[in-house]
Formats: C-alpha cells, sequence, structure tokens
C-alpha cells in the first residue's frame, strides 16, 4: 500500500511559522510504521504552486502510488484531485474542505471524480469558539468580570479555511458572551516574529487589554514575549491561548504563561492513514453522512491535563501508539472511529 501526502506546510523546523506541518508528518510517519504502509512525504513550503508542481511529477511516474493525500491549501487541491482521478490514482483530502463555488464545481467524493474517496476534516470552528470561551471563563476565574474582558484576537493570513473558519467559531463566542468586548483581529500570518512585534505596540497603545486569542501557538508564544516587554505578566495581567500543541506552548501551559492550547488536529493525518487501512483491506471508512468525515479531533490542554499529556507524549515519540486499536480491519467490532484524546491516552 503506498501513500503520497503533499504536505503544504515548511520543513525547516526553524521556521517562525512553527512545526504543525513537521507534526502532522511525524505522526502519520508513526501510523505508516503500525499498518505497514509505504509513505512518501513531500513540502510545498507553504507554495501552493510548488505544491501542484509536485502533484504532476508524482502522477506523471511510471509506478504509481495507490493514495494521494491533499490539502486544499489556498484552493489548489481542486486541480490536482482533477489529475489524479484521470490517472487512475485514489485521492483523500486532509484538514481542509473544498468549499464555495470550488465545492459546486467538484461535488462530492465519488461522485463526478470516482477515485476522490472521501477525506477527514477537524472542526476549525469548534476549535476558535471555545478558545475564546475557555480564556473568558478563566478571566472569570480570577476575578474579571465579562464587561472588564477586552479580548485582542490574533489571526493567521487572510484567505485560507483555517484562519476562516477559526475567526467564525471566534464570531460565535461575540454572541455567547456579548458582554466582553472582542476587538477587530490583528493578522500575524501565523509567525511568532511578527505577533511579538504587533502585540508590543499594541500594548502600549491600548494596555487595558487582558486577554489575547490567537489562531496558532507560534502567535501566541510572540503575543507572551510582547506582553513581558511591556513589564506584564502573561497568565496573570493578561491571558493568552493558542492553537495547535505544539511542544513550547504545552511547555508554557505547564508553567503558567499560556492559559491554553486548543489542538490535536495534527493527529488528522495518522486518522486519515488509519481509514485509508481499513478502505484498502475491504473496510470501507464511508458513515452515515457519507464518505468525508468532518469529526471534532480538537481538544483543550490546560493546567488542569497538561502534566497527563506530557507525561505520555511529551517526547513526541508516537510510535508507542498502536493504531492498529483503531482500525476496523484490525478490530471489526469498532463500530465507529473514536480518534478522541481520551481514545489516545487509554491506548
Amino acid at each position: 500500500m503506498e501513500v503520497v501526502f503533499l504536505n503544504p506546510g515548511k520543513s525547516d523546523p526553524s521556521d517562525p511559522t512553527g512545526g504543525f506541518w513537521r507534526e502532522v508528518s511525524s505522526f502519520m510517519q508513526a501510523a505508516a510504521e503500525d499498518l505497514g504502509i509505504d509513505l512518501e512525504v513531500l513540502y510545498s513550503e507553504r507554495n501552493h504552486v510548488l505544491m501542484v508542481k509536485e502533484a504532476e511529477e508524482v502522477l506523471s511516474r511510471e509506478h504509481l502510488p495507490d493514495y494521494l493525500i491533499v490539502v486544499n491549501e489556498k484552493l489548489a487541491a481542486g486541480k490536482i484531485l482533477a489529475h489524479a482521478d484521470a490517472k487512475g490514482v485514489k485521492v483523500f483530502n486532509l484538514l481542509l474542505d473544498f468549499y464555495g463555488d470550488q465545492a459546486e464545481t467538484l461535488g462530492v467524493p465519488r461522485g463526478k471524480f470516482k477515485n476522490w474517496i472521501g477525506g477527514l476534516v477537524p472542526d476549525n470552528r469548534w476549535a476558535g469558539y471555545n478558545l475564546a470561551k475557555k480564556l473568558i471563563e478563566k478571566a472569570a476565574e480570577q476575578g474579571i468580570a465579562e464587561n472588564d474582558v477586552k479580548l485582542l484576537p490574533i489571526a493567521g493570513d487572510y484567505v485560507t479555511q483555517s484562519t476562516l473558519l477559526r475567526n467564525a467559531g471566534l464570531g460565535y463566542a461575540r454572541a455567547d458572551f456579548f458582554e466582553a468586548k472582542i476587538l477587530p483581529e490583528i493578522h500575524c500570518l501565523w509567525r511568532e516574529d511578527k505577533a511579538f512585534d504587533l502585540v508590543s505596540k499594541f500594548l502600549v497603545r491600548d494596555p487595558k487589554v487582558n486577554v489575547i486569542w490567537s489562531a496558532n501557538d507560534p502567535m501566541a508564544l510572540g503575543a507572551i514575549e510582547g506582553i513581558k516587554k511591556n513589564g506584564l505578566i502573561p497568565g496573570k495581567d493578561v491571558l493568552v491561548g493558542g492553537i495547535n500543541w505544539d511542544k513550547p506552548a504545552l511547555e508554557a501551559v505547564k508553567e503558567g504563561s499560556l492559559a491554553f492550547s486548543v489542538g490535536g488536529h495534527f493527529m488528522t493525518g495518522g486518522w486519515g492513514l488509519v481509514m485509508l487501512y481499513d478502505y484498502h483491506h475491504g473496510y470501507d471508512f464511508i458513515g452515515k453522512a457519507g464518505p468525508l468525515i468532518r469529526k471534532r479531533i480538537f481538544c483543550v490542554i490546560g493546567e488542569n491535563n497538561v502534566e497527563r499529556f506530557l507525561d505520555r507524549f511529551g517526547s513526541r515519540d508516537w510510535s508507542n501508539i498502536d493504531f492498529r486499536k483503531f482500525s476496523k480491519a484490525y478490530n471489526k467490532t469498532n463500530a465507529d472511529y473514536d480518534f478522541s484524546v481520551k481514545a489516545l491516552l487509554k491506548n
């Protein structure tokens, strides 16, 4: 069983956008080794044009893979999907959905494009909403009334689906916590250095900000440094939360400067391989809602559960997970896929 994953992220471990996409690959590699899958990962360095070129190279090979896993980064996956379908290579979309005019053109998996067999997409709206909810509730625990909350949101870029959906989740929080003042978001392009610079300046202009919501962990860590630069204490004077479960972020949760990290979605690639393994061995993953599976996947890590997670997975060594336990091909009694963190910690 041969699979090629077109990873849209950066391969450089020192990149200021953080290690999310390398973590996706790392978790996938552990799943592939467990399941006996030949996995090839190609990085496109956040360049959607390069991603399309890499796909064309793979699809022009004399020996084609069985499956191509794609991420709809900047809507580039639609063209790849059509090309792969014509070549008879099965496609599985990961993490991001198709939407708008593109979704209308492509239709649904196993429809117009028979070799587009499905996908697995986490709920980014849930992540954006629950991060805001947890931060505002923690502010209340620290004696800050809802009408005294002044929340600065740090968004990623302006166009990617994950940014738009996490912002939409934040919008739901605006409705539920209408007494809190939620400021217009600033965009830091997923970068820690950019967040440090903008937050440092913003807090000079508006020192009453007491909560910072960040669309990823690197920007949250940059915000923490910006808070310190202004002589304030993160976790006390200003509550900060991020998304990703990056290792430095979880260490910051443990020591108290970061209130929460919402994450678990980097595991989506590994879970996708479990689903493909089952499909390849005659156990179709198609559910009641169809072959495109949308699951929450995200979970909140804070002071109450960070130690337990770090004790088990602090080394980021995923090889001690038995991915076969999640497979229907190995466990025919599995009624549904349980990709929750609770199930993972039991594993």
